[in-house]
This record gives C-alpha cells, sequence and structure tokens, in this order.
C-alpha cells in the first residue's frame, strides 16, 4: 500500500488545468501558428494561383536549379549544423523576420493597387514566406540562409510570362537611355516604345537587348556569392547590390548603343549579329566580378550564442506582451481583406462599345491570329478592328480598350511583323487636344498613325500611360491605330479631320462608361 502512494508522488505534477487535456493543449499550441499561415495564404491567394498555374511553364532548366538549390540547402544546413535546424509551433515575434514578412505583404498590397505586375508580387510572396518561417525555426539558421529565398524568389516567378511584365518596360526605358546616347554622339534617333528609328534605319530593341535575363543572371551570382561566402545582409549589402544593378543596366544600355552603332549607322548588320552576344556575356561577367570584389568588403554572417527555437535574443519584440500574437495575426487578416478589395477593384469593365459617325463607313474585319493570342490573355480588354472608308481615306484601325497598360504592345512592330517596314516615325500634334506618332511605311507608300487616350488626356507616350496607373488618374485607356491605304501627310486637312472625329468618338466612349458607372 506504501509503495503505492509512494510511486503516485513521484508523478510529476503537470502544469496543465485539470480541464484541459495533453491533446487539446497541443491543439492549442499549433492554433496561433495555423491561424497566422491561413491569414497569410489568403492575403497573397492571386500570387498562390498564378505561381501554381504558371509551374507548368517553367522552363526544366529552371526546375533542376530549384532542385539543387533545395538539396544544397538541405546538405549545407546539416554538413554545418551539430544537430538538424529545430522547428516550433511555439512562434517566436523575432524583429527580422517579421519585418520581412509584413514589408512584403503591404508592399505587395500596395502594388496590387498601384501596378499590378505578377511576377514581382509572387517574389514579394516567397520573400515573405520565407519571414513567415523566420518565425518558426531556429534565428542563426533562417539569417544563414536568407541569401536562398532570395533565389528562390528571384527563380520561380521569372518564366516564360517574365516578358509581359516587366520586358516591356526595361525594353522602353532601354531605347530611350539609347536614344540619348545617340544624341550626344550626335547620331538623330528617336526611340518608340522598344524600337528605336535612325535617318537610315530601325533597330529593335528586342527581348535580349531589354536587359531582364541580364539583371536576373547578376542578381542571382550576387545573392550565390553573398550564400557561399557566409557574407551578412546589411546595408553594406544592400549598397553592393544597388552598385550591381546600375551596372548591369549601364553595361546593358552601352551594348544596345553600340550594335545601333555598328548595325545602322556603319552599316555592318553582320558584325553586330556576330558581336550581339558576346558584348552581353562581357557585360554581364565584368559587372559580376566587381560586384564580387565589392562583396568582399562586406563582414561575414557570425551566429549569436543563443540557440534554439525558444531562446529569446535581443532581436525578439513584444517579448511579453499578451496581445501581440493576436495583434500580428489580426493585421495579416487585414492584409487579407485588402487584398481581396484590390482584386474586385482591378476587375472593372474598360468603356462602353464605340459609335462611329455616318460619314466614317465601317466594316468590321477579324483580328488575325497573332492579336487572338495576344489579347486573348487578357479577357476583360475590349478591341474592335474595322476597315473603313471616310471621303478620300481608306484604310483599317484598331481599337484596344483596357484599364491595364500589360494590355498594349507597339503597333510599328506589327507593321514589322506583318513585312510593312517602318521608314520614319515622327511626333505630331494632328488637332488640339491629339499628339501622336506618325509613322511612314513600305518605302514611303504607306502611313499610319496611333495615340493613346483616356477621358481627360491623349499621349504618344508608352511611359505616360504606365504613369497613369501609378496616379490612378486615368483608369480606362484606348489605344487607336490607324492604317491608311496611301501615302498622306499629317497636316493633310481630310487626315486632321478624320482624326478630330475619332478622337471625339473614343471621347463620348469613354465619358459614357463614366456615366453609367
Amino acid at each position: 500500500m506504501s509503495s503505492g502512494i509512494m510511486q503516485r508522488t513521484n508523478i510529476p505534477n503537470s502544469d496543465l488545468p485539470d480541464a484541459v487535456s495533453p491533446n487539446s493543449a497541443v491543439n492549442l499550441v499549433w492554433l496561433a501558428p495555423f491561424l497566422l499561415a491561413l491569414a497569410w495564404f489568403c492575403a497573397n491567394i492571386s500570387a498562390v494561383k498564378w505561381l501554381l498555374s504558371s509551374f507548368v511553364e517553367i522552363p526544366t532548366l529552371y526546375k533542376i536549379v530549384i532542385g539543387f538549390l533545395i538539396v544544397a540547402l538541405v546538405v549545407r544546413s546539416i554538413g554545418n549544423s551539430d544537430r538538424p535546424p529545430g522547428f516550433s509551433p511555439n512562434f517566436v515575434l523575432r524583429r527580422d523576420p517579421l519585418l520581412l514578412m509584413l514589408g512584403a505583404g503591404i508592399c505587395s498590397i500596395a502594388l496590387q493597387y498601384i501596378i499590378d505586375i505578377k511576377q514581382v508580387t509572387v517574389l514579394l510572396f516567397i520573400l515573405g514566406t520565407y519571414g513567415l518561417c523566420g518565425l518558426l525555426v531556429e534565428q542563426n539558421f533562417w539569417q544563414k540562409n536568407l541569401p536562398i529565398a532570395g533565389l528562390v524568389a528571384c527563380i520561380l516567378p521569372f518564366n516564360s510570362q517574365f516578358n509581359s511584365g516587366l520586358g516591356l518596360p526595361a525594353r522602353v526605358l532601354t531605347a530611350q537611355v539609347v536614344e540619348q546616347l545617340l544624341s550626344m554622339l550626335h547620331v538623330a534617333a528617336i526611340s518608340s516604345y522598344d524600337i528605336i528609328v535612325l535617318e537610315n534605319g530601325i533597330a529593335h530593341v528586342d527581348v535580349p537587348c531589354s536587359g531582364i535575363k541580364t539583371l536576373l543572371v547578376g542578381t542571382l551570382f550576387l545573392l550565390a556569392a553573398t550564400w557561399l561566402e557566409g557574407r551578412k545582409l546589411s546595408l553594406r549589402w544592400l549598397g553592393v547590390g544597388a552598385a550591381n544593378l546600375l551596372m548591369l543596366v549601364s553595361a546593358n544600355a552601352a551594348r544596345v548603343a553600340v550594335l545601333v552603332l555598328v548595325s545602322e549607322v556603319f552599316k555592318q548588320p553582320k558584325i553586330a549579329e556576330i558581336i550581339h552576344v558576346p558584348l552581353g556575356i562581357v557585360g554581364l561577367v565584368c559587372a559580376c566580378f566587381v560586384t564580387w570584389l565589392m562583396l568582399q568588403r562586406v563582414p561575414k554572417f557570425q551566429p549569436e550564442k543563443t540557440s534554439g527555437i525558444s531562446a529569446k535574443p535581443n532581436s525578439e519584440i513584444l517579448e511579453n506582451h499578451p496581445l501581440a500574437k493576436p495583434g500580428i495575426i489580426a493585421a495579416v487578416t487585414v492584409l487579407a481583406v485588402m487584398a481581396q478589395l484590390s482584386q474586385v477593384e482591378t476587375s472593372e469593365m474598360a468603356i462602353v462599345p464605340l459609335r462611329w459617325p455616318e460619314y466614317i463607313k465601317s466594316d468590321s474585319i477579324p483580328l488575325n491570329a497573332s492579336e487572338q493570342k495576344f489579347f486573348g490573355n487578357y479577357p476583360d480588354t475590349q478591341t474592335q478592328k474595322i476597315r473603313f472608308v471616310a471621303g478620300n481615306l481608306r484604310g483599317s484601325m484598331l481599337t484596344v480598350a483596357s484599364t491595364s497598360w500589360q494590355t498594349y504592345h507597339a503597333p510599328e512592330l506589327c507593321f514589322v511583323a506583318s513585312g510593312i517596314s517602318v521608314n520614319r516615325i515622327e511626333k505630331k500634334q494632328l488637332t488640339p487636344s491629339v499628339t501622336a506618332r506618325w509613322l511612314s511605311l513600305k518605302n514611303n507608300q504607306l502611313s499610319a498613325v496611333y495615340w493613346l487616350q483616356s477621358a481627360q488626356i491623349t499621349t504618344d507616350n508608352f511611359l505616360s500611360r504606365i504613369g497613369s496607373d501609378l496616379t490612378k488618374k486615368n483608369h480606362n485607356w484606348v489605344l487607336v491605330s490607324i492604317l491608311f491605304n496611301s501615302s498622306l501627310q499629317a497636316e493633310n486637312p481630310e487626315v486632321k479631320e478624320f482624326a478630330s472625329n475619332v478622337y471625339d468618338t473614343v471621347k463620348q466612349s469613354l465619358q459614357g462608361e463614366i456615366n453609367e458607372n
């Protein structure tokens, strides 16, 4: 009897209340991180959907690289640690992971309201998810492998869909920078979207010339070198990253300028074709080498003395506040609600159907295969293509109405792709309200004109169209592209009258959309 009593008194007392079983206590411990993760993924549901849908399009090489990174991360982590990295559901509110998660979430929501580029949204989602993991794993492990998260965040979104997001603005900026460089050399040139027109030829700033792949490879090199050498991510490292970005952009602009000079000024297109790729490689290698030299000035990562998940280093915030964790969950939930509201806002229709005046006789014509494929990616876009006769003017016209700048591309590229050469592009003031680009085509046998129009302004500049998405001043835009069947002058009275009527028709349609809403 006494032995039984002694055995019972040796059982340690539980800290749990009598009404709480061990299983329910474990469930309560898991509840907070589960709610936080659920709120985080709800806040980034659009990024998750885009990432899953685009994963099948990722090239095999990308999948191999991602798999290699995962294997390397596991091997390096196990090899450099006496024990595997710990994990605990009782998350700790550490400063750096929390700032990364909340900062990425806020930036993602802000970008969706301002200018929605899915690839950037996915990049922020991956970085924020790694920040979330930093609340659950050992701190030194998380900090040491942060560059790997950056590598994965850069690789996953930048598949075959990348150039439809940032590629076009990059080509526009590259073309305009090269135009300024050529003007310094007294070479007359005008950049129009992503081509450069000289007095004696046309040079395409195509996908390889945009510099996107160069920027991607250079950034991956910096992150990989940082991880392999164990450098610390700090303000000094950010300075190295900024210098690396500037060198890559400058090298690409210089390469395009050299190619334009060799091909169009010195009339050596064969040589330009030969040196196209080597120039890009030389610029990339030089930029990476200088970046590596600067990286040697960045101190190496020094693990903190505290170890373990439940350790309480100086970077922990709100250590003893009872409402800290519920407050973080509530904050991420608010981000999820804001993300859903931004998705609702961007689904508005562009304009009501266009109604041409009686003197413009028109017949609808179908979009060609390339136009159907391009505009098919944007179901909310309204397109109309007609064949018209207006007095002595004859030709075809395409109007593209949309709420997103990503639905637009340079009309002159369509002409070139259709076998119609572009001889000259000029900026013309057709009417007091219409500033447009005037094109001479097919050895001056044809003429064309286009402009971008909102309810308030018109412009011939694609960057102005992008800027409207940043300011949200002009939500709905229409691209008007007109191809005449003969060579005309922009000063022709009939051309001016026709442009004025088209402008008024589009304006009425845009104002009708505003009135209906």
